[in-house]
This record gives structure tokens, sequence and C-alpha cells, in this order.
């Protein structure tokens, strides 16, 4: 049973759907890029478990291979910034950085010449961060450039968020690979932002560079099921999995939060955090996998 890293819940009725599917047919849809993307910003909206107003205003909504690419250009477009990053935040961010990249916890007082990612819910605590309203108002006093990380939007509840205070929120990027088991290999995400800023992503979407078939599957899984619908679904088996394993709960439902016996699993903070995904499977299925 493999409790690291953050996994979509292991459900085979989500499996039998994908595998129903035949999405070979949308390869020759012109239209599936542009049916995919409004198809997953109205979802994103539709939430009624999380309360994120102020994304109207990000008008230039390209399709990316996961956040993983939305980063790389904030990276490349700020690459002359100190990049300010959370302790327990997406490992990815460190491990790009460290080849001649400059990257410093925010625990250190945030200076002019910095840029700033925060994954909303935090990623170590499964939550939102509770400062992240103090980070955000500092970024704006300070104009520094901040990227939001929405990765695990669709496994949450509880967000709130006003991103119409905070035009220093440059980019906003969202996916669908922990939102349904099998979907992180899809490689299906979106970033937002206020405008188009020409960059290789830009360029991408403008000559289709895109992954149809991966759009033709992610596009029918957005279809059936709701942007809530993992904590709708899964709720009754998330809070009996954190029972019996002595778990601290959260708003995102992949994760708990463990005592010292999980210290194995700290990630660099005060929590030691704890992928459920397997074992909310193995209650809702006859196996976990």
């Amino acid at each position: 049973m493999n409790l690291r890293g953050a996994k979509p819940v292991v459900d085979n009725s989500v499996r039998k759907f994908i595998e129903s599917l035949n999405p070979t047919k949308d390869l020759y849809n012109e239209n599936i890029q542009q049916e995919f993307t409004e198809n997953f910003y109205n979802w994103i909206t539709s939430s009624k478990l999380n309360n994120l107003s102020g994304l109207e205003d990000f008008t230039s909504r390209r399709l990316v291979a996961g956040t993983a690419q939305a980063f790389d250009h904030f990276y490349w477009r700020h690459k002359n910034k100190t990049f300010r990053v959370l302790d327990g935040e997406f490992m990815y961010h460190s491990a790009v950085l460290k080849h001649g990249g400059k990257v410093k916890t925010l625990k250190h007082p945030l200076q002019f010449n910095d840029a700033v990612i925060i994954s909303v819910p935090f990623s170590d605590y499964g939550k939102q961060h509770p400062k992240l309203g103090s980070y955000l108002d500092q970024c704006q006093e300070l104009s520094i450039p901040v990227l939001l990380d929405f990765a695990y939007f669709p496994c949450t509840k509880n967000i709130n968020l006003d991103l119409t205070k905070y035009s220093c929120v440059e980019t906003v990027t969202f996916s669908i690979s922990k939102a349904f088991y099998g979907a992180e290999f899809l490689r299906v995400g979106m970033r937002l932002e206020r405008n188009d800023t020409d960059d290789g992503i830009d360029v991408f979407n403008s000559v289709e560079m895109v992954n149809r078939v991966s759009l033709s599957i992610a596009n029918k899984l957005i279809n059936n099921y709701s942007v809530d619908h993992n904590w709708l679904t899964y709720s009754n088996e998330y809070y009996q999995v954190c029972t019996q394993k002595d778990l601290d709960v959260t708003d995102c439902i992949m994760f708990g939060l463990g005592s010292e016996e999980y210290s194995d699993y700290n990630r660099g903070t005060e929590v030691n955090r704890v992928c459920i995904s397997e074992l909310i499977g193995e209650k809702i299925n006859d196996s976990s996998k």
C-alpha cells in the first residue's frame, strides 16, 4: 500500500467508464480543443463546495500538459527573480530551479524582485494555507508576480478566495490529473492569465499542438462527473479511513494528516501528509486496484 505522493482516489467504476470510451475518433475532431477549453472552464467555475471569485478576469485560457508546463513558463518569464515557495510545496519547483534558478522559502521576508508560487489548497496541508491572504497582500503591495496552483481543486472543498483583490496574481493553473483514477496519465490542464503573453503556451495552443486523444477522454470525464464529484461521492469512506488510521481530516479527499507514527511521510513542515487514495479505493472496490 503506497501512502506517499498525491494520487486520485482508486475507483474502479471510473476506470470502467474510461475503458468504455473510444477517444480515437476525436483525433480528427478539429473542434475538440475549443470544446474542451470552454467545458473545462465552465466545469471549474461550477463548484458548489468552493468559493473562487474573479476567475472571469483571466480571459487568456490555454491548455497545458498538466500544471507543470505552466510552472515552466512562469520560471522562464521571471528567470531573473528569486522564486519563493513554502516548505512542503510540490517538489517539482526545487527540482527544476536548482539548475540555475534562485529559490528561497517563504519563511524569509518577501522582496521586490521575488516571484511567488503557492498551491491552493496548500500541497502539504490539504487545505487553503492560513497565511495565503497575508502573502497575497504583501505581493500586492510589492507588485510581486504570483502563480497560484489549483491542481488539487477538483478534489477539494472550502476554498475561499477573491482574485479581484489581487492584480499581483498573474497566473492560475488547474489540472484534471488528481480528479479521476487514471487521469494523471492524460496530462491535461489549463493555464489562465489576465492577458495573452505570446509565450510558448500561447503558441502551442494557437497551432493546436495538443493531445486530442487525451482531451477526448478528459472531456468525457468532465461531462459525466461534476467538479465536486470526489467529496460528493467518497466523503463517507474518507472519514472512515481517517478515523481508522487515526488521521486528522483535511479539505482534500486524498490526504489525511498523521501524528508522530507517520513521521516518515513528513515533507518539511509541522504535519505528516498521508495519501489515502488507495485506502478509500479498498472501501469502494472489491480491492484497491
